[in-house]
């Protein structure tokens, strides 16, 4: 099961805070204290004239702590988290563990960050419960406040205002009344409004002088309520100064795949876990299928009402297949529609020559897929496609670029487990063709034409080759879900078929249709459904 590690931000600071901590990482509170210049233990422990409140201390001290509670909940063997959440300065937390950066380099951009937004006087913050985000928005209007933000969207009945100090006063004489409780926040600054501006694009500029390294997990930007992309950290973390921290629409994303029991809180007081379980109390999400071994039917399956009606799926054929090999799939839906991505040295590219490594391929298909890419699409691969479909999902979130809604894989293992037909390209003569008649597929009277199987045997090498030489590189899992079709004469195991469990912070969704490595080709009005069903969001008519 997913788990979602959660790091609090300012306004969790107190006096004593990371006592326990301390000594058990003299190494990380060393290096803090070279590059802040003062004893992080005193001012964390004693809060020498009450300097954890001035936003320069505040925020160096919570990275720190946080830091440090999250390496002691390894040490005690609590999970390092799928999915990684920070509320505003927490996200710099989420980011380290995830790899971005490493200890000392968060700290630098965390004090630069501080500074910054430190040096932007003259603003206050006032929390708001009671009123929704539409009742609050009315209301500001009604009252002519308009140079007020909503600066945090925490649940549904409580939001932060940030503005200049005396319209934050007059919003709290307004505000206030039955059914609304208000608390000013000990700020002296309007963080995560219009008036940041110029500190995000003083940080920006900083920024360029760092490069940040591929997150190894799943995080949530505050910013976007969207995973972070690799290419868009930089751009993220400054636009977050400036922007609302868009919580309970972060929160609700992740809960449509971990219960609100496996998340985990580190730092603060336990707030952040209230919010998260306001927040699934309000609007209860509806969690991803359960894996299934049954043949699934076609009957009384339509898709959910307010969904979208038509997607896009790109196709990448198996080894040896082309532009055709789906084909049908278009023949049994009427919602999807079927875009083939070519590989070089067959069908309408068959001129081309053929690539036999992987990342070459990859990119090629990549080159093919950023000219259509619309949305709302999916991406299906069978046996060797799949493989590559999913490769072209890392490729896609590392370019930042819309994600699919949904991977559907048939024929394949998970791609952490090397593929049974790594081997068959280094198969020669009769013994090669023989492996190939055991997986189906290849039509009998092709024997009969020994030129066409030179030239089929060309693109099966190359193809399998792929295969051959493809090495699994250890990512965070992708945030989309993921649907695998099997045979049931196919000779995978359940272990081998779950690893795709790895690869998504989805519930992995399994089918078994009956037929072996080729059942497609028997189950096309079935696959159709079930590819439909996936995307759709469809349901079964009572």
């Amino acid at each position: 099961m997913p788990h979602a590690v959660l790091f609090a931000g300012q306004g969790t600071q107190a006096k004593g805070m990371g006592e326990e901590l301390f000594d058990r990482f003299p190494d990380e509170v060393s290096r803090a204290d070279d590059l802040l210049g003062y004893d992080i233990v005193r001012l964390c422990v004693e809060n020498p004239d009450n300097r954890l409140d001035d936003t320069r201390y505040t925020q160096p001290a919570l990275y720190v702590v946080n830091a440090l509670a999250y390496l002691e909940s390894l040490r005690q063997g609590e999970p390092a988290g799928d999915v990684l959440l920070g509320h505003s300065l927490g996200e710099y937390n989420a980011l380290l563990a995830a790899g971005a950066f490493d200890f000392e380099t968060g700290l630098r951009l965390v004090m630069q960050r501080a500074t910054l937004m430190a040096e932007q006087q003259g603003g206050a913050m006032l929390a708001v419960v009671g009123p929704t985000l539409d009742q609050l928005t009315a209301l500001l209007a009604e009252h002519q406040l308009g140079t007020v933000d909503i600066a945090n969207r925490n649940t549904s009945h409580q939001n932060v205002l940030s503005g200049p100090a005396g319209d934050i006063d007059r919003a709290q004489a307004v505000l206030t009344g039955p059914g609304v409780r208000v608390a000013r926040l000990q700020v002296s600054a309007a963080f995560h409004s219009r008036y940041m501006r110029p500190a995000r694009d003083e940080f920006a500029a900083f920024l360029k002088g760092f490069r940040f390294a591929p997150l190894t997990r799943t995080v949530i930007a505050n910013a976007t309520a969207r995973p972070y992309a690799d290419a868009a950290v930089a751009r993220t973390l400054s636009d977050q100064i400036a922007g609302v921290v868009s919580w309970s629409d972060s929160v609700r994303l992740v809960l449509r795949h971990v219960p609100a029991d496996d998340f985990r809180e580190v730092g603060g007081a336990g707030l952040l876990t209230r919010m998260v379980r306001q927040i699934a109390a309000d609007a209860p999400p509806t969690g991803g299928t359960s894996p299934t071994s049954a043949t699934p039917s076609t009957a009384g399956v339509t898709p959910v009402a307010d969904g979208p009606r038509h997607y896009r799926l790109f196709g990448v054929a198996y080894a040896g297949g082309d532009q055709r090999s789906y084909h049908p799939l278009g023949e049994h839906s009427e919602h999807l529609e079927l875009c083939p991505l070519e590989r070089p040295g067959r069908g309408r590219r068959a001129g081309e020559q053929l690539l036999w490594d992987v990342d070459p391929v990859v990119e090629d298909l990549m080159a093919q897929l950023r000219v259509q890419l619309t949305e709302p699409y999916a991406l299906y691969g069978h046996s060797l496609g799949a493989r590559l479909a999913f490769l072209l999902c890392r490729r896609i979130r590392a370019e930042g670029l819309p994600a699919p809604r949904h991977l559907i894989v048939s024929g394949e293992c998970g791609p952490s487990i090397p593929s049974r037909e790594s081997g068959t390209w280094r198969l020669h003569g009769d013994a090669f063709w023989q492996r190939l008649d055991l997986l189906g597929g290849i039509p009998a009277q092709l024997r009969d034409h020994h030129d066409l199987m030179a030239y089929y045997e060309r693109i099966l090498r190359a193809d399998l080759t792929l295969l051959g030489r493809y090495e699994h590189r250890e990512e965070r899992p992708l945030n989309l879900p993921i649907t695998a079709l099997t045979g049931d004469r196919e000779p995978f195991t359940d272990t081998e078929i779950d690893a795709w469990q790895r690869e998504t912070t989805y519930r992995l969704t399994r089918h078994r249709l009956p037929g072996d490595h080729f059942f497609i080709r028997q189950q096309w009005p079935t696959v159709a459904a079930l590819i439909d069903q996936a995307v759709l969001g469809t349901r079964s008519r009572d």
